[in-house]
């Protein structure tokens, strides 16, 4: 029997409707039922979280689907952190009105879990919208990530795309809104590839899962719930071929928002900021990159950088994971199950107070 029962529904955003799964606890005990948001990565969708909602007995899971992907790729932009945070805030509106919400983003989802955690601290005038969440829970995204530099040997991965195609060292960002950072330059670095797949036609649904199945990251076969949702990404053109859904537009859009944007830089400072906010912070990062390659999307010593500059942040490393199947995997879903848990417990705590 399965755990939730699952829905999707729209909701009405800027520009149109916003595509929202909802997974209700079959089971849950009477009065407040907690609630988290999941919130996916770059060229994903909410159904790459379905692994995670089965370890969540009990837990209602709202998953929107990012305008420019999946069943939102008709909602144009603007794009970038704060109208995504915008976007989800009108889903959690819709859902969970009351909170508090556990917010959870994987890849750049975390970017947009971190910008909307930050609404309220400073950032807006409504302080109101800042006390309704809990976390965030960062799993391999929503820090500042490295950027790319020429020089060979370590590669840094998009957020949710691939490698670099041209073999770049990992540089960490040290302001990002840094005025030297050629965005044009680091965009087609980090993200060529995966553009390129945005923009290939597949004549067959078991096609684009062979794709899949050759990639580096998925060795180990496609499992059922990348396999949903890797066919829910696909969209149907008018030849009866398909083609990836999200747009190449808001790929890149994003992309440069994740380093160069104000507002996930100032929600982030916001947060980091106050020690009891910075210890809601859980940060979960994989062993290896979006090509199952080692350093991970981020590396070893950038995390200890990390760890060193927000010391109330959990930081949980999750061995023998890539950047895909710590989604995937038993070991995966567990830590980050814990995880959530763990911050659901003082999303209940606090409701009662």
């Amino acid at each position: 029997m399965s755990s939730h029962d699952y829905n999707r529904y729209r909701v009405s955003v800027s520009g149109g409707e916003l595509s929202v799964g909802v997974w209700e606890p079959v089971a849950s005990g009477p009065g407040h039922v907690p609630t988290v948001c999941v919130i996916h990565g770059i060229t994903s969708n909410h159904l790459f979280f379905a692994g995670l909602v089965s370890a969540l007995p009990g837990v209602r899971v709202i998953g929107p689907d990012l305008r420019g992907r999946a069943d939102s790729r008709t909602l144009e932009g603007p794009f970038g952190m704060r109208a995504h945070a915008e976007d989800v805030l009108a889903a959690i509106d819709t859902f969970a009105p009351d909170g508090p919400v556990v917010l959870v983003g994987h890849s750049m989802g975390g970017f947009v879990a971190m910008t909307l955690a930050g609404l309220g601290a400073g950032v807006d005038p409504d302080a109101e919208v800042a006390d309704r969440f809990r976390g965030p829970v960062l799993i391999d995204g929503g820090l500042p990530l490295p950027v790319a530099q020429p020089g060979g040997g370590q590669t840094a991965g998009s957020a949710d795309g691939v490698g670099t195609a041209d073999g770049t060292r990992a540089h960490p960002v040290d302001d990002l809104n840094d005025a030297g950072l050629d965005t044009d330059d680091l965009i087609a670095a980090v993200l060529g590839p995966a553009a390129e797949r945005l923009s290939m036609t597949f004549a067959t649904v078991e096609e684009y899962l062979a794709f899949f199945a050759a990639h580096p990251a998925f060795v180990d076969g496609l499992d059922t719930v990348a396999t949903e949702s890797f066919v829910y990404d696909l969209a149907a053109k008018d030849d009866h071929t398909f083609q990836p859904s999200t747009s190449v537009e808001a790929m890149q859009a994003d992309s440069a928002d994740m380093y160069t944007g104000g507002a996930y830089k100032n929600s982030l400072g916001q947060i980091m900021s106050s020690r009891r906010r910075q210890s809601e912070v859980t940060f979960l990062f994989a062993e290896r990159d979006l090509v199952a390659a080692e350093p991970g999307l981020y590396p070893p010593e950038l995390v200890d950088t990390y760890r060193e500059q927000w010391p109330a942040m959990t930081v949980v490393d999750v061995p023998g994971t890539n950047h895909y199947d710590i989604l995937l995997s038993e070991v995966g879903i567990d830590a980050c199950a814990e995880a959530v848990t763990s911050r659901l417990g003082e999303a209940g705590e606090s409701a009662l107070e």
